[in-house]
C-alpha cells in the first residue's frame, strides 16, 4: 500500500483520523497492549504505514515509564548460535516496537554476587532495559538469576535451564534430540559410537550427553570412555577430537558432536587423516548452523530453530510487560528437527 505523502510529520491524531478510531486505540495498538481486536490493529498499522508515522520513542518512554529497549546478554560474540538467536530477537523487537541492545559480558560466571551486580548496574544505567534475554551459560547461572530478580528486571532464559527460579524459559528438548541422533545411527547399524562434549559450563552439554547415554543403553550398547572427548563448542576442539579418534587402533564408526562447529572441525581432521566421511566414519552435529551446508559433505544434524528461540524470547518478554502474571515460571519448548544430509551411512565395518 502506498504511503500518503505529507509535508509535515504525521501525528497520532492523523493516524486515528485515517483509521477511523480514537487516539486512545491508536496508542494501545502502537504500544502493543492486549485486548485490542485484530481488525482494529490492522487498520491502525495500515494507517500508520500510509502516513509514515513514527512514534516518538522518548514520548512513549515517558508516558509508560518504559525504555522500549530489550537487552540480550551473551558471553561471547561471533558464534553461529548467538548470531542466529540475535537475528530472531532483532526481528521480533522491530515487529513489536522495541529496540534490541546487545551486551557482551565476558567471564561473568564464577564472579561474586557483588561483581555481577556491579556489571548489571552499568548495563542498566547505559541501556535502561525493560527486560533481559539471557543466553547460555548465563541463562543457567543461579547468581545472575538472583541479581536480576533482586533488581526487579524481567528475564527470559534461552536454552536448557535447571534453576529453581521465577521467570520464563525458551528451549528445545535437547534430551530427546540426542536420543533421536543415536537412534538414527543405531538404525544404520552403528555400534561403536563416539561423542564430543561441549563447554562444561553449559547445561546443553550435560543434557545432550545424558540423552546419548540413555539411548546407547536402550540399544544395548555401552559407552566407551575412550570415545567420549571434551569440547568447547568450537571448530578447534572438534578438530582435536578428530585427531584423537585417528590415533585409536579401534576407531568409532560414527561420532555424535554436540554442535556443528565441532562437527566441522572433526570432519576436517578426518579428511586430513585419510578417513572418508561417511564411508569410513559417520558424523552428526547439532544446531543446523550455517556451517552445516557450507562444509563438504553437507552435515547431518539436529536443527534448532535458533531464530525462533530469539524471537519467542522477546515476544514472551513483551507479553509479560503487559501481563505481569506471565513473569511466573514458564517453560516454552519449540520443536527440533533431525536433518538428514550426507555425513551418515551404514558402517563399512562392524
Amino acid at each position: 500500500m502506498a504511503s500518503v505523502k505529507s509535508q509535515k510529520s504525521a501525528k497520532m491524531k492523523d493516524v486515528a483520523d485515517l483509521a477511523g478510531v480514537s487516539i486512545k486505540t491508536v496508542s494501545r495498538v502502537l504500544n502493543n497492549e492486549p485486548h485490542v481486536q485484530e481488525k482494529l490493529r490492522r487498520k491502525v498499522r495500515d494507517a500508520a504505514q500510509r502516513l509514515d508515522y513514527v512514534p516518538s520513542q522518548s514520548a512513549r518512554s515517558l508516558r509508560g515509564n518504559r525504555s522500549y529497549n530489550i537487552n540480550l546478554v551473551c558471553h561471547m560474540a561471533g558464534s553461529n548460535y548467538v548470531n542466529a538467536i540475535q537475528f530472531g530477537a532483532v526481528i521480533a523487537c522491530q515487529d513489536l516496537g522495541y529496540q534490541l541492545s546487545i551486551s557482551l559480558l565476558e567471564n561473568l560466571s564464577g564472579k561474586s554476587i557483588a561483581e555481577i551486580r556491579a556489571a548489571f548496574d552499568v548495563l542498566v544505567r547505559r541501556n535502561r532495559p525493560d527486560g533481559v534475554v539471557l543466553l547460555a551459560p548465563y541463562a543457567n547461572d543461579e547468581k545472575i538469576g538472583f541479581v536480576l530478580q533482586d533488581m526487579g528486571i524481567p528475564v527470559v532464559r534461552v536454552g536448557p535451564v535447571d534453576l529453581q527460579t521465577q521467570g520464563m524459559m525458551v528451549e528445545i528438548d535437547d534430551y530427546q534430540a540426542a536420543i533421536d541422533v543415536v537412534r538414527h545411527l543405531t538404525d544404520l547399524g552403528h555400534k561403536r559410537i563416539g561423542f564430543i562434549r561441549g563447554s562444561e559450563d553449559q547445561r546443553a552439554t550435560h543434557v545432550r550427553f545424558s540423552g546419548f547415554t540413555v539411548a546407547m543403553e536402550a540399544a544395548g550398547l555401552s559407552v566407551d570412555e575412550e570415545l567420549v572427548r571434551p569440547g568447547a563448542f568450537d571448530f578447534q576442539s572438534g578438530y582435536e577430537a578428530g585427531q584423537h579418534f585417528l590415533g585409536l587402533k579401534d576407531q568409532p564408526t560414527a561420532v555424535f558432536s554436540s554442535n556443528d562447529d565441532m562437527a566441522a572441525g572433526l570432519v576436517a581432521a578426518l579428511n586430513e587423516g585419510g578417513v572418508k566421511v561417511p564411508q569410513d566414519m559417520s558424523v552428526v552435529g547439532f544446531d543446523d548452523a550455517d556451517i552445516a551446508t557450507r562444509m563438504r559433505p553437507f552435515l547431518t544434524t539436529v536443527r534448532q530453530p535458533l531464530s525462533d528461540l530469539g524471537g519467542t524470547a522477546v515476544s514472551e518478554l513483551v507479553k509479560g510487560f503487559n501481563n505481569p502474571s506471565k513473569n511466573s515460571a514458564q517453560r516454552i519448548v519449540l520443536d527440533h528437527e533431525f536433518v538428514l544430509r550426507d555425513t551418515t551411512a551404514p558402517p563399512a565395518r562392524t
